[in-house]
């Protein structure tokens, strides 16, 4: 269960392959209570007055954390379903980007070898969480 948090870090320069919805999810499911725990430490850490400057810290600590790991993971997810890295760019999408990645992470992959790689399900991996 850990490796899922460590994994993505040691492939966090490794834009090419597939990964997992597992993969992924828990990745995000991983991030979550870390970015509270930051922002809960930010607003406990800033002098009192403004606890502007730790709503606005807590984030970019965090993206400066797992911004690349989870961009190389989002990748990945995507050459799992068949899609270029490019379909990140409709996340940037006001309104509907969000909800369209979402959906693209959630999409079941190909089960065959792809153009980007072998079946993630079929090197050794036991189940699926979405199957």
């Amino acid at each position: 269960m850990i490796e899922s948090l460590i994994d993505p870090f040691r492939r966090m320069f490794d834009f090419r392959g597939r990964s997992r919805r597992r993969d992924y999810w828990l990745f995000v499911a991983w991030q979550f209570p870390i970015f509270i725990l930051a922002l809960i430490l930010g607003l406990n850490i800033v002098p009192e007055g403004d606890g502007f400057d730790a709503i606005l810290g807590a984030p970019m600590v965090h993206m400066a954390v797992f911004g690349l790991p989870t961009l190389a993971l989002q990748v990945r997810r995507l050459h799992d379903s068949d899609k270029g890295g490019w379909w990140l760019v409709v996340s940037l999408l006001p309104y509907l980007g969000l909800g369209w990645l979402i959906l693209l992470m959630a999409q079941q992959g190909t089960w065959e070898p792809n153009r980007f790689g072998p079946d993630p399900r079929q090197a050794g991996w036991e189940g699926d969480l979405f199957e």
